[in-house]
């Protein structure tokens, strides 16, 4: 029997779409029901945080959408469905790689030691003061081996592994992780959701550079905001805050 704060999945695959955020939304303001999943073995309109595109090759990768209405968050509490997306990509991949580094890149790409294996694109609608449609878009690499030439530093979980993923089983796989994760944001363990987000995250605790604007400067992640944003501590001990795109990483 479902908990009341279980999410109950209904998936359905598509060979081809523009996107599958766009996709999850429309089902959403149509009536659509939570958990309702929408997966592709290729989309033609991916895309990233603050509209980067999303490179997948045809039936490799796992590029899907999951459909919430988190009405239990505040607005300004919606970077917990960031942190919950975040965290299960990380709970899956980790399964498969016990002797490598599993990190959340601020605000959420996954890496696997230096390299790029998955990213986040959340779109949230709104209702008073509380969130009213929360569609979790994620494409995680999978099978791909061979990528662009300007793409930095992207892998894929097969590359890592030396393995081949069934796209289906996968899926499956992923969403019982963030099924767990859900249920811990419903139950009121946000707290728990916040240090373990914060314990993954890429480069923590370690002195980088980062470029703001044009001034570059060396500092370490000492917490992120409940709104999202970055929290450093430069090598001088000023503490500065950013939000998505102010900040980057000098890789």
């Amino acid at each position: 029997m479902q908990s009341n704060n279980s999410l109950d999945f209904k998936t359905v695959w598509h060979d081809k779409v523009s996107s599958t955020n766009d996709i999850c939304m429309d089902s959403a303001r149509n009536g659509g029901d939570v958990g309702v999943v929408v997966a592709a073995k290729y989309q033609e309109q991916g895309r990233g945080q603050r509209g980067n595109s999303w490179e997948s090759e045809q039936g490799l990768n796992l590029t899907f959408s999951i459909l919430l209405r988190p009405k239990f968050l505040r607005v300004d509490e919606q970077f917990l469905i960031s942190k919950i997306a975040a965290i299960s990509v990380c709970d899956w991949i980790s399964a498969y790689l016990k002797d490598k580094h599993v990190a959340i890149k601020w605000p959420n790409d996954i890496y696997i030691d230096n390299n790029k294996v998955a990213g986040i694109l959340i779109e949230n609608t709104f209702s008073s003061s509380t969130l009213d449609i929360s569609v979790v878009g994620i494409g995680i690499n999978l099978n791909q081996r061979e990528f662009s030439t300007d793409l930095p530093n992207p892998t894929s979980l097969s590359i890592e592994t030396n393995q081949v993923f069934d796209l289906k089983i996968s899926l499956e796989e992923f969403l019982s992780c963030f099924n767990e994760r859900y249920r811990q944001a419903k139950s009121g363990e946000v707290a728990l959701i916040d240090l373990e987000y914060l314990n993954k995250l890429y480069r923590k605790d370690i002195y980088c550079t980062y470029r703001a604007s044009n001034d570059e400067f060396k500092a370490k992640i000492v917490g992120v905001k409940p709104t999202g944003e970055l929290m450093l501590q430069t090598e001088k001990g000023e503490e500065r805050s950013f939000a998505f795109k102010e900040v980057v990483f000098v890789i």
